[in-house]
């Protein structure tokens, strides 16, 4: 049995969307000595996008909708007695690059054994000099990019209210976050690289398929990986989103984000769900963009990945 965690550390957990993540980190704020932080540097990348009038102008149809998040949960967001009220959330606003880089060099609270950091690659693209400078273990969660683009492309297409058919839905003109020739190359892949090259040669995957079926396997095998004694009550933990106010992080994106049911799931998750079938052979052509971006990174980084038994 691995020793407890006697001095501060910091983790990442560096993920592309819709791969679990957010359940990832819910279940991780139920460890013992946890400090958990949920997407602060997306929050920095998305009010630097929304000031930015050359992306604001080649996403008219993203700002708008902004604009509509804004009012239409403008009540939840003022509410003062709003469950996610009373904790570590804080309005996004006050998220900048340097804020955060200043808060997570912070020393580790008493009582406090790790902090836990979710966050995208796509978020910190060419501002490696703004994550935190003290000792960090880069993890990375991967899925397979069909799996990736069909749940977001669903998503988006529901949130976005559009009125036409699935397929004819390009999220690749609608989405920052999603628009391949914005991102080239492959964000999570340079990341993973990066921090290869630079920081750690054997830097944590951990594959989301892997961690829907063997689910028991493979959080032991991350957990002694960065150093967190491993226990079996990890495997299981409050269904209630209450648990979300802990997170560290921006209080409109979790409120939004539940409401428009980006988080639901994994707020009310209580453990990590099976699999439902295998990855689909194809997408639909408006998706390939994605696929064909993203698809080599993933298989490089899959051959590392931690292998269930």
């Amino acid at each position: 049995m691995m020793a407890e965690i006697d001095t501060p550390q910091t983790i990442f957990m560096w993920f592309n969307p819709r791969s679990v993540s957010t359940a990832f980190v819910k279940c991780v704020s139920f460890m013992d000595g946890a400090e958990v932080w949920c997407e602060p540097y997306v929050s920095c990348y998305s009010n630097e996008t929304f000031a930015n009038p050359e992306t604001v102008a080649r996403f008219p149809i993203l700002q708008a909708w902004s604009n509509q998040l804004t009012n239409k949960y403008k009540d939840q967001m003022e509410d003062p007695n709003h469950i996610f009220r009373g904790g570590n959330l804080i309005p996004g606003r006050q998220f900048t690059y340097d804020w955060v880089k200043q808060q997570l060099e912070e020393p580790l609270p008493e009582r406090v054994k790790f902090r836990f950091v979710k966050d995208s690659p796509i978020c910190v693209g060419g501002r490696y000099d703004k994550l935190p400078n003290v000792p960090i273990k880069h993890t990375f969660l991967i899925r397979h990019p069909h799996r990736i683009v069909l749940s977001f492309r669903r998503l988006h297409y529901n949130i976005m209210e559009f009125e036409g058919d699935l397929d004819d839905y390009d999220i690749s003109s609608r989405n920052p976050f999603m628009a391949w020739e914005k991102l080239s190359a492959d964000p999570i892949f340079r990341l993973w690289k990066y921090v290869r090259e630079n920081i750690d040669p054997n830097p944590v995957v951990i594959d989301t398929d892997d961690l829907q079926a063997h689910p028991s396997q493979i959080l032991k095998k991350y957990c002694e990986s960065v150093g967190i004694p491993f226990k079996d009550k990890y495997l299981n933990w409050d269904a209630s989103d209450e648990a979300v106010k802990n997170f560290h992080g921006s209080l409109e994106q979790m409120i939004w984000g539940k409401a428009e049911r980006a988080y639901d799931a994994a707020f009310r998750s209580s453990s990590f769900t099976p699999l439902r079938g295998p990855v689909p052979e194809t997408v639909p052509d408006k998706c390939k963009g994605y696929v064909q971006e993203f698809i080599e990174g993933y298989r490089v980084m899959y051959e590392t990945r931690i292998k269930p038994e």
